[in-house]
Formats: structure tokens, C-alpha cells, sequence
């Protein structure tokens, strides 16, 4: 049996890190002696399914791997939570086991799956969005204060910022998430 682990952060390796995440990921695969791969990626969860993710769903179907751990719900997805509910199903229906480290799910536990996870699923999704506002306000009380978000004045650097994630819509996806 292979299994996979999946870790994300919204931001770049100098601002966040998943190291914490797979550290504790490996250990309890190693533990239970289950060889896998590690996929892991800096992308939000909150605006589209992260391309990582996307293919490793894919080989999930393809029967590659039949354990599928993440460190946590918001690890795995920020989308609203019918669309991670569909996707985690999505996962258990091609025979493959989802884990949830932190949020102490598991698809084999059917009591776990079907009371406790579209609870955790919503709350992280509620989390989300709070995140988002938080930083939102974060900003504008920024600007208020008169800081200035953005290149500093006088900044050589003219080139336009990476949109990546930001009002992207994918293609129809197959998969349907």
C-alpha cells in the first residue's frame, strides 16, 4: 500500500514553511510502516484548487495511492465546504483512506466522517474567510496610519506583480471541483 502526503502554505518558502507540517506527517506513515510520497506546494486554497493537489487527485483515481494524510482541513482546502466535501469524497469513493492529522479525521471511521467532518469542514472554511478579513482590515487600518502597502517610492522595479491564484478561473475540470 502507498500513500501520499499533502502539505501547503498560502505563501512562499521565506514567509511560511511546510517543513512543521511534513515533519509530523512522515513520523506517523513511518510509524505505520506505509510507504509514500510527499507532494507539497506554496498556493492558496481559498481561491481554486492548487495544481499540486489537482494531480494528486488524479493519481488517486488512477489507484496509485490508497492513504491520503494532511496536516489539517485548511492544509488540504480553503473552498467553501461543499466543494472540499466533494472533493474528500471524491478521494474515500476510489478506495483511497483520508486522514486529517490535527482535525483527528479519518474516512474509516464512519462516525468521525459523516458527523464530525462536515463540522470541521465548515469551520475551517468560517476560519478562512475571518482570515481574510482580518487581513483586509489589517491593511486598510495600515493605510490609514499613512504606511504605504506596495514598491517603495522611487523603486526601479516597475515589472507587474504575479497575479497567480488571483481571479483565475481553470479550464472545466473533470473532476468537477
Amino acid at each position: 500500500m502507498r500513500g501520499v502526503i499533502y502539505a501547503r502554505c498560502s505563501t512562499d518558502e521565506k514567509r511560511q514553511d511546510v517543513e512543521p507540517q511534513l515533519k509530523v506527517l512522515r513520523e506517523i506513515f513511518k510509524r505505520e510502516n506505509i510507504e509514500f510520497d510527499e507532494v507539497w506546494e506554496y498556493d492558496s486554497g481559498s481561491k481554486h484548487v492548487p495544481e499540486k493537489l489537482h494531480k494528486t487527485i488524479e493519481l488517486i483515481k488512477d489507484g496509485v495511492y490508497k492513504e491520503f494524510l494532511v496536516f489539517d482541513l485548511t492544509r488540504f482546502s480553503r473552498l467553501h465546504p461543499s466543494t472540499s466535501s466533494r472533493m474528500m469524497d471524491f478521494i474515500v469513493s476510489h478506495k483511497c483512506r483520508f486522514r486529517s492529522y490535527q482535525d483527528n479525521i479519518d474516512s474509516n471511521d464512519e462516525i468521525k466522517w459523516l458527523v464530525i467532518k462536515p463540522l470541521f469542514q465548515y469551520m475551517s472554511w468560517v476560519y478562512s474567510k475571518n482570515l481574510s478579513e482580518k487581513v483586509k482590515l489589517g491593511m486598510a487600518r495600515a493605510k490609514e496610519k499613512g504606511s504605504v502597502i506596495g514598491r517603495p517610492k522611487g523603486s526601479n522595479d516597475k515589472k507587474p506583480r504575479s497575479k497567480k491564484g488571483y481571479f483565475l478561473r481553470k479550464k472545466e475540470n473533470p473532476l468537477g471541483f
